[in-house]
């Protein structure tokens, strides 16, 4: 894909939990996640798609299963009708094919008409035993002068609650500092309803297998993450503000690239990877020149024959096999042209291939289209 506009970084007006996240591993990242023309060079996952759908289910609270899978499957299409407008999301256009897809789909279903049967059953609000409660489901919310927003999954008078469609297997050596990330959300969304008058007493993590992890909200704590988040938010526009290169801003690293979505457009991960052995990588990548590309036989196989440098501190010449409808069409590209390959998957000789990985311990993540003169930041 060929793409030689650059992307210009622009302050931020106000940070959220996602963009907080992000900010704590990479600066950089931060400011990529708020660029919309950034975002067209993210290949986003199915995973995170599910739990969008189950916030959909969750906040609707349907009383009976046929319902819920009617939400479900709206949600469902809401978000492959907005991935077939994303050159990179396309190949996703069949979700029976997303990991995991029928076991979240029949967990989220069930947990949505068991949390509908509890509310139907329930006292209606302002009737006698107290007054109304404050509360609501992805309600833009605002605090600190406007300076932090963020819409949580669910909420009143008692609770907070963020909804996932599922939880790290806590065998994953990331799984502590993902379930972490949830609790520094949760402690802001609670500083953004605290604002509102009534601070929540409890904060809840809620996954689709109807797993519950829960915490008494910490009123300091939350206060002391809303002020690092401002912070944050002040250093990153300061730096943007004075014109500073883009690396300048990054934070390389296993960690704060392992699972970054802007790899193949970051110049800082480029120059760090190549520097380090690859084994510190968690995602093979590669860059290099296109030499050919073989026409398949089917008109969607093909292959790009490539020339590596810096694969494992080596180079050499491979052929990938690729598919149209899953990883664009590159057939058109003069030899000659610079290629990006990330999110590669390793043959046992150690050759890059581009399948997705089966490996239920990691993340899904399919491999990305090889792109040729990548879009880089300014």
């Amino acid at each position: 894909m060929d793409a030689r506009r650059p992307i210009v970084l622009t302050p931020a007006a106000r940070t959220s939990p996602t963009l907080w996240s992000h900010m704590r591993l990479c600066s950089l990242r931060a400011a990529l996640s708020s660029n919309p023309d950034a975002d067209s060079w993210v290949l986003h996952s199915p995973r995170a798609w599910l739990g969008t759908a189950f916030h959909r289910l969750m906040a609707g609270a349907p009383a009976d299963s046929s319902e819920a899978a009617s939400l479900w499957d709206g949600a469902i299409a809401e978000i492959l009708a907005e991935a077939s407008r994303h050159r990179l999301d396309a190949r996703f256009a069949n979700p029976e094919r997303w990991p995991g897809y029928y076991l979240v789909r029949q967990r989220a279903i069930a947990s949505a008409v068991e949390k509908g049967g509890r509310r139907s059953g329930a006292r209606p609000r302002g009737s006698q035993g107290g007054p109304p409660r404050a509360g609501g489901s992805e309600r833009l919310l605002t605090a600190r002068s406007g300076r932090l927003a963020g819409r949580p999954d669910q909420f009143d008078s008692t609770a907070v609650t963020e909804y996932k469609s599922s939880l790290p297997d806590p065998v994953r050596a990331e799984a502590a500092s993902i379930v972490d990330g949830y609790w520094r959300q949760l402690r802001l969304y609670s500083v953004l309803i605290g604002e509102m008058g009534s601070w929540p007493a409890t904060a809840r993590i809620v996954a689709a297998s109807g797993q519950v992890l829960e915490e008494p909200v910490n009123r300091l704590a939350c206060e002391a993450e809303a002020d690092a988040a401002i912070s944050g938010l002040d250093a990153m526009n300061r730096a943007l503000s004075t014109g500073c290169d883009s690396a300048a801003l990054a934070s390389p690293g296993k960690v704060a690239c392992g699972q970054c979505a802007y790899l193949a457009i970051c110049p800082a991960f480029w120059s760090w990877c190549e520097a380090n052995p690859w084994p510190e990588l968690l995602e093979p990548a590669a860059r290099g020149t296109l030499l050919s590309v073989d026409p398949g036989m089917d008109g969607d196989l093909y292959a790009v024959n490539v020339r590596l440098t810096g694969r494992y501190g080596t180079g050499g010449d491979q052929s990938l096999a690729l598919r149209k409808s899953v990883h664009g069409d590159l057939t058109g590209l003069p030899s000659g042209s610079a290629l990006r390959i990330v999110y590669a998957n390793l043959r046992p000789d150690g050759r890059l291939r581009a399948e997705p990985r089966r490996d239920r311990r990691r993340p899904f993540r399919p491999s990305h289209a090889a792109m040729a003169a990548s879009s880089s930041c300014a």
